[in-house]
């Protein structure tokens, strides 16, 4: 926002150069979004219109349900059957692919497609370790690591997708508040796992079922791949975002126009000036 700066600067090097600077360096019209730029944001502004707190809370209810099914799906893995060092190498030997995985899905894939895709298989494989009969034990070891696989795949792809759906403005205060309410997560994924005592599939039960329905909420968010990062609150996509796409690419070419008119009006000053003086 610091206009006036940048165009002494730039008249500066021009001057150095013996270049003859243009009459309008910088867009008139960037002057009235330098006041919203420059105003202070907090963390209530996360909360302060509807399109931006039902995204706020859609998201910490998913960081939430992230949190507390890696967390307990790792603090699980010593209660398994077996060696509990080896199924401890297991459970960190596949979040390797799933980050090559989240890579690829970031790379090629829809963001919402991605974490409804893996927070739901991830449910679904949780879900299946209850009717598996107690002497397969490696096909629920594995049914539980297919689980922790999809969990971890979602938690590496929401951290960026979080950072896409806010403006620039609050980016970064928006996905340290999404981080610090996870925390309540991790607070309460212990307690899933003292749920054994009661019934063993029990904590699959909750936590499948927690992981399906975050699934299922995660397609009410926007869709942000292939889209411009927004740069102001006013250019949020809206929520839900299957019903509408994003107004910031509308807005940014009614900017460009009126641009063009104001550069159009410049250059036509100087001619008429000339003919004049003809």
């Amino acid at each position: 926002g610091r206009i006036e700066e940048a165009e002494a600067i730039i008249r500066n090097a021009a001057k150095l150069n013996n270049i003859e600077p243009p009459v309008v360096i910088f867009n008139p019209l960037q002057n009235g979004v330098k006041a919203e730029k420059r105003r202070a944001y907090n963390i209530c502004d996360l909360l302060r219109s509807p399109n931006i707190r039902w995204i706020s809370i859609m998201l910490w209810v998913i960081w939430n349900t992230l949190t507390i099914a890696y967390f307990a799906l790792s603090l699980n893995t010593a209660n398994l059957h077996g060696n509990a060092y080896f199924n401890c190498f297991l459970s960190a030997l596949v979040e390797m692919p799933a980050y090559v995985l989240s890579w690829v899905m970031f790379r090629w894939c829809s963001r919402r497609m991605s974490i409804f895709s893996s927070l739901s298989s991830g449910g679904v494989f949780l879900l299946i370790i209850q009717l598996i009969p107690a002497n397969l034990v490696a096909a629920s070891i594995t049914f539980e690591m297919m689980g922790k696989f999809a969990v971890s795949t979602a938690f590496a792809v929401v951290y960026a997708y979080t950072a896409e759906l806010y403006p620039t403005v609050l980016r970064n205060t928006a996905v340290g508040a999404c981080s610090m309410a996870s925390r309540i997560g991790s607070i309460i994924a212990p307690f899933f796992i003292y749920l054994r005592t009661y019934s063993v599939s029990l904590p699959y039960i909750l936590m499948g079922s927690l992981t399906t329905a975050a699934g299922l909420l995660s397609l009410l968010l926007p869709e942000s791949f292939g889209m411009p990062l927004p740069d102001t609150i006013s250019h949020m996509q809206q929520f839900p975002g299957c019903c509408r796409k994003t107004p910031y690419i509308v807005t940014h070419t009614i900017e460009e126009e009126k641009a063009a008119e104001v550069r159009s009006l410049v250059i036509r000053e100087p001619l008429s000036s000339l003919n004049s003086n003809k």
